[in-house]
């Protein structure tokens, strides 16, 4: 056979060979169920979608990249609308139906697995009626209660299989038994820990940490300075001054801001800077704050030399330095002469006399 010399005639042959080959195929027995799940029906069609899309922007680029220069226009501006439709596919995929397949998965395995639990049956039925009709023949009445109870038995299993596949809200709902003893708790007005997870106390006492020595970071810095051999890296001038001149980083500060700033670099994260709260419970476990550093340097035991030098000169009520200060301005001066004629030292001298006889008087009476 001749081929065909003009375009109408070779597309003839070209229908022609392809209905006589889809004749000659077999045809498809897959079909989709009829209550199947509409998402994977969807999830198929948006992937052949992408995958026909795909294969054509290859098309393209191999057409494009025989043509060197390529000035017709309509050749992007279809690259671009396949670019596009691929890129809406593809949010399709990512955004609509992985999420709710994950939300389905549970309900899809149940389905498959009730599916796969029916053709082993079916297989099953199968077997074991063909075991039957090769072994004899029952009486009529025999059969008839046989098919009975077979309809009976497929019926219940349906059921089953029906209730296990539904949902159950009964297991979203607590039980009256868990709300028992909160109610309990409200009519007393007692805390009572839950049962389901208890409550640990704390083994160490807070205030043991209180009261250890805090370190002093003078020291530490001093001992890694002076002390050590290796060679050190120091800081800019100006750059350790924080809070108006009022104090200057240590060199765990540094050292803390060098990973933080290193991990920052690192990972291209911007961590959230520290709160107040943190701030504080920083200072009040290594024993820093405002008030214990001042121009660059540390006044801890500033404050307990005061206490102790209070504690040291106080007396008794009655005995402190004050109340002796004001007994001697009471106290007149006895070495100057008053007016003549007024007996002012004279009275004073008897007031001492009369002083000094009532002690004697009451010493003589103690013994």
């Amino acid at each position: 056979m001749a081929a065909p010399s003009t375009l109408p005639a070779l597309l003839d042959s070209l229908t022609q060979s392809l209905t006589t080959s889809l004749e000659a195929a077999p045809k498809g027995s897959i079909s989709p169920p009829e209550n199947g799940i509409s998402l994977l029906d969807v999830k198929n069609e948006l992937l052949l979608s992408y995958l026909q899309n795909l294969v054509f922007l290859i098309l393209l680029k191999l057409r494009n990249a025989k043509k060197q220069s390529s000035e017709d226009g309509n050749t992007t501006d279809t690259t671009d609308a396949v670019v596009r439709k691929l890129v809406e596919l593809r949010l399709y995929l990512e955004k609509g139906v992985r999420p709710l397949e994950d939300k389905l998965r549970y309900q899809i395995e149940k389905i498959l697995r009730a599916a796969d639990d029916a053709e082993r049956n079916a297989h099953a039925i199968k077997a074991s009626k063909g075991a039957k009709s090769g072994s004899g023949s029952d009486s009529d009445s025999g059969s008839a209660s046989e098919d009975e109870s077979g309809g009976d038995d497929e019926s219940e299993e349906e059921d089953m299989k029906a209730a296990h596949l539904q949902a159950r809200p009964d297991a979203f709902i607590r039980p009256a038994a868990a709300s028992a003893p909160a109610a309990a708790a409200k009519k007393d007005g007692v805390y009572r820990p839950p049962r389901i997870a208890p409550t640990v106390m704390p083994s160490e006492r807070r205030e043991k940490t209180d009261r250890r020595p805090h370190k002093s970071a003078v020291m530490d810095e001093f001992i890694e300075t002076e002390m050590s051999t290796a060679p050190l890296a120091e800081p800019s001038i100006g750059t350790t001054i924080v809070s108006g001149g009022r104090r200057m980083k240590t060199a765990s500060e540094r050292k803390d801001e060098e990973e933080r700033r290193e991990y920052e670099e690192t990972n291209f994260v911007r961590l959230a800077p520290k709160s107040k709260k943190d701030k504080a419970k920083e200072a009040a476990k290594t024993g820093r704050s405002g008030r214990m550093q001042f121009g660059g340097e540390e006044w801890r035991d500033l404050g307990e030399g005061v206490d102790r030098i209070n504690r040291l000169t106080a007396r008794k009520s009655g005995g402190g330095t004050r109340d002796l200060l004001d007994k001697s301005r009471k106290r007149g001066r006895e070495t100057t002469d008053g007016p003549r004629g007024s007996g002012q030292m004279g009275e004073r001298f008897q007031k001492r006399v009369k002083v000094l006889e009532a002690g004697r008087r009451d010493r003589g009476n103690k013994r």
